[in-house]
Order: C-alpha cells, then structure tokens, then sequence
C-alpha cells in the first residue's frame, strides 16, 4: 500500500512538472497573440486563463482516476470542463465573441495537450538514451550517433523547405511554420529509433545485418516527408491569407496635400563608458527640427557634413529609432516597424547607385524585387510589363531589362534606381544626395527627370544634399541645418535672396562661382563644427558667428523661433531689427 502510494505521488509530481512546462509554452503563446491583436497583454491575465487547465490536468484528472477507469472518459472530461472555462474567461478578458473565443481557446488548448504528451513520451524514453550512452553497446551507440547526426539535418532541412520560395517573404509567421512542421518529423523521428533500437540506420555491410535496409530507408525517408507534407500545408495556408495587391499604373496625387509632418524629432545615440558599460553621454545627431512636405512640393536640407541630414532622413524611414517626437504620414502616426503599406509609400534614392544595386542580378529583377516582396506579385509576364513602362517613365530601353548594373554608366544606374523607387506607386520620396556622385551634365538630366516626374504625378521630395546649386534648381522650399538644429527655413528665394541667419549667409557666401572678376573666397567661417557628444552652450553657433548682432547672451540662451516673412523662420538669440521672437523652442 506504501509502495503503491509513493508511486501515485511520483506520477502526480511529474504530471505536474509536464503540465507546468505546457502552461509556461501555452503563457508564451497567449503573449504573442495579445501582442499581436493590440490586447491587454498583462501576465495576471495569462494565469487566470490557464490556471483552470493547470488544476484540471494535474489534479482533478489525477484524481478522476480513483474513481473512473475509462482513460479516455477522464480526458473527454478535462477537455470539456477547460473548455467552457476558458470560454467563459477569454471572452471575458479579451472581449472576444464566441467564433474567436473558441478559436483562440482550441489553440491554447491544442498547445496544452501535444506538447504535454510529447514531453511525456521522451520523458518514458531517457532513461534508454542514457543506458545506451553509457553502455559498451557499439551496435547502439552506433544507431544512437546516427540519430543526432539525422535530426540535425531534419532541422536544417526544415528551415531550408520553410523559408524556400519567393512569397515567403510576405508570411510574418515563418519561425511558427518552421516549428510546427519540425516538431512532428522529430517524433516520428523519436518513434523509429525507440522501435528499430539497434537497426536503426546502422551499417549493413559493417553488422553484415541486410534486413535492416528497410528500417534505414524508414528512418531516413519518413521524418522528412512528414515535414514536407505539413510544412507544404502550413505554407498554402499562409499564401492564401497574404493580399496579393494589383500593379497601378503611377498615380496622380492631389496638390497641396500634407503627406509628411515631422514634429520635434530627436535621435540621439547613447555613449556607453566603464566597466558597468553605463551611459556616460549620448551624439545630439538630431535635436528638435520640425517640418512638413507636401505633394508636388520639394524640401531641400542643406547643410555641411556631419550636420544630421541623412539621419533624419533614416529616422523618417525607421532605420533609426528617435529618442523623441512625432512623424505623421496622412495624419497617423508612422510605427516604429513599418507595415508593407508605408514601404510601398515611402520611398528613397541612395548616395551610391553601385552600393544600391545587386551586381548579380538583372535590372528586371532590381526594378522587380519590391514588386515580390511589398506586393507579393510574381507573374512574369506582370513584372516585365510593369518593368518596361517604368524604364520608358525614366528614359531607358526596352534592352536595358537584361543587363546586369556594370554595362551601365552612373547616371544609367542612378536612372534604375529612381525606377526602382517607382515600381510600388510612392508618395513621397528621399533623394540622399542623388546626383553627388554624377558629372554636372548627368546631374541636370537627372534633376529634370525628377522634376518632370513631380510635376506630372504629385510626389513629395525630401531632397538632402550639400550643393547649394543643385537645391536651388529643384526645391520649392529650404531648411538650413547646423549641428543637428535647424537655423533657417524659408521658401527658395527666401534663402537665396534673403538670407537672414549669419550661418545660411555663410554658408551663400562661401559657395564657388565661375567668375573671372571674383578670383578669392568672399566669405570663410572661421573655426570647426562643435562635436555633437558636448555641444557649446546657448546658441551652438555661437562659436563661430561673425554677426554683428552677436552678444553675450548667445553663449548661455537657446535660440529662439522668429518670424522673418511669411513660411520664412529662423533660430537665433538676438533678432534682426523689427522682428520678435514667436517661439521659444
């Protein structure tokens, strides 16, 4: 009577371990999809959802056991009683009504129950793994070596068939796929070598054992179709859900419409320092600039290297996170991971044209790449079609589909780039200083194909660059940044006739002109750019301003917002004669 009742104390303590480790799994699984759907994703939720099924299977079902003899009886009765529970609570918690209540109840409870179950059936098998690896068994040490050696390859045969395929890029759920279609072969894995033991998969000719030839082929064969079948299922399924969107001819977008508003961005990079590794200090790379573009309009962003130009541009993109402020695209706030929507509408055309294309593939497949991964199209027949009307749209030829990027020269390549940035019908595009690596004939072609291409279909530009010329051909409107702020932003002949902060007449003054009659540098600022990590005090231009309205407050007080003209602002600590300060920032 002891002996049995220490026993049914040893089944019970390893139920519960086992039903612990499926409420840890099924915990994990409720976070993600509270994660996902936007619910509250408290952990006391977590455990009044589970902590029924904990009671029923480790417990009541323990106990049912003294009663009923039917096995199958008292698992219909957990079931059934953790069903309605859950039911109940999900909905309660979740406000879920009864088809997602159930659905989401059946999964949890799926997950409660096979990964219990499979635990249990290993568990039963270790202690033969471990006596055959300290045995002196060679045969079964043998088939034991092959066994890891073939759930190795399973696993990286897995995650190989998973993520093989051009639309499985579009499937957010890749790792679950992998994981559901790998856990199936490993137990039918587990269950060929606990059934064939020493002919599994051991050398024929070395055991001089020809019957086991079929056991080898078993079990090299059968865990790998049972995860092709499931993974191929599981795959179908995920395609099906994926929208396939239709290629657009480029549309023409409403003037005049705000596409960007960018309120207050910050981006500022931590400096760790010590043996503890703390923060010490942190790069001011972007520090309070505010903007906004409109459709068919062009914001050009000057100002000298290491200024934070690109970074803003990248903040924009969600390259880098900000530390604080809003960008709003239409209105709604841009996520810190961008959805396929906003990679489709917001759009860029890099420094580099050789860094931005694949020397190894085609310029069909460049130009087409967002096509597959944004729009999960791939017809063929679709994506050249939609491939040639794009290379016409930036004047290159039908031949040019074929050719790889080194038979092309720079502007060629700069051209397939703007196409690419094309393909998935964008609202706005940042151009980060696309012609700077361009001779001054390529550079007018291009900037006329972006004009050109403004004009007709209403994008917003964000044009970065340092050439003061090349933005005053193409921006309407300009904004002078210095030191991660901005200074000075204004219409085009604003700033280029009515300069009004010392470091954008600086900047006017400095630029080279081919003029016989002016053979010296009007204008050089004297002194080096502050460092970013310990900006100087007050006005961070304070240093290395020559104006005459430079007093002593500018070392100590923040600039401050004034109004020059209308949509013409600068930041400076003593306004000009007849102006005042609108804004203290």
């Amino acid at each position: 009577m002891i002996f049995q009742l220490n026993l049914s104390l040893m089944d019970l303590s390893i139920n519960i371990v086992i039903s612990l480790i499926g409420l840890l799994i099924g915990a994990k699984f409720i976070n993600f999809m509270a994660k996902e759907k936007n619910w509250d994703d408290s952990p006391l939720n977590y455990f009044i959802l589970l902590s029924p099924w904990f009671i029923l299977n480790s417990i009541v079902g323990f106990f049912l056991t003294f009663w009923i003899n039917n096995s199958y009886l008292i698992l219909l009765l957990e079931i059934s009683s953790y069903l309605m529970v859950s039911l109940y609570l999900s909905s309660k918690i979740y406000n879920l009504n009864l088809k997602a209540a159930l659905l989401f109840v059946l999964i949890i409870q799926l997950i409660l129950y096979i990964v219990p179950l499979l635990i249990s059936i290993i568990w039963e098998e270790i202690p033969g793994l471990l006596g055959s690896l300290t045995g002196n068994d060679y045969i079964m040490n043998t088939s034991l070596i092959m066994f890891f050696i073939i759930l190795a390859a399973l696993s990286g045969f897995t995650v190989f068939f998973v993520y093989w395929g051009n639309k499985i890029q579009l499937v957010k759920r890749k790792k679950l796929i992998a994981t559901l279609s790998l856990i199936p072969g490993v137990y039918v894995l587990i269950f060929l070598f606990v059934e064939f033991k020493r002919n599994f998969f051991t050398n024929n000719l070395l055991f001089q054992d020809f019957l086991s030839i079929p056991y080898n082929i078993v079990s090299l064969i059968v865990p790998f179709l049972v995860v092709i079948i499931i993974a191929v299922t599981l795959k179908k399924i995920a395609y099906h859900k994926i929208q396939n969107l239709e290629i657009r001819g480029l549309e023409v977008l409403e003037k005049g419409k705000i596409l960007l508003d960018v309120r207050n961005l910050r981006v500022h990079y931590p400096l760790y320092g010590g043996m503890l590794k703390r923060q010490i200090g942190a790069v001011k790379a972007v520090d309070g600039v505010s903007f906004d573009i409109k459709t068919g309009e062009t914001i050009g962003l000057v100002g000298e290297s290491g200024c934070g130009k690109t970074t803003v541009a990248k903040a924009i993109l969600g390259l880098v996170g900000k530390t604080e402020g809003d960008i709003l695209y239409n209105n709604e706030p841009i996520p810190e991971e961008y959805s396929k929507y906003l990679r489709q509408k917001i759009q860029i055309v890099f420094q580099d044209p050789d860094a931005s294309l694949n020397p190894r593939m085609k310029i069909v497949d460049i130009i087409a790449e967002p096509l597959r991964n944004l729009m999960g199209i791939t017809k063929k027949e679709e994506i050249r079609r939609r491939v040639l009307e794009l290379l016409d749209q930036v004047s290159l030829n039908p031949e040019h589909m074929d050719r790889f990027p080194h038979e092309f020269s720079g502007g060629q390549k700069q051209r397939i780039i703007i196409a690419r940035a094309l393909v998935c019908n964008p609202e706005l595009i940042i151009l980060d200083e696309p012609t700077s690596a361009l001779d001054v004939s390529v550079q007018a072609q291009i900037l006329n194909l972006l004009k050109g291409l403004q004009k007709t279909y209403g994008y917003g530009f964000l044009f970065i660059t340092h050439n003061l010329s090349v933005v005053n051909h193409i921006a309407d409107r300009i904004a002078v940044m210095y030191l991660g702020k901005f200074v000075e932003i204004g219409k085009n002949e604003q700033i280029f006739f009515n300069p009004t902060h010392p470091y954008t007449i600086a900047l006017l003054e400095s630029r080279s002109e081919i003029d016989p009659e002016k053979k010296e540098i009007r204008f050089v600022l004297s002194g080096e750019v502050p460092s970013p990590i310990a900006p100087p005090p007050g006005c961070t231009f304070n240093p290395r301003c020559v104006s005459d309205a430079r007093t002593k407050e500018c070392e100590y007080e923040f600039p401050h917002k004034i109004k020059i003209e209308d949509d013409h602002y600068i930041w400076c600590v003593n306004p000009p004669g007849g102006f005042t300060s609108i804004q203290n920032d």
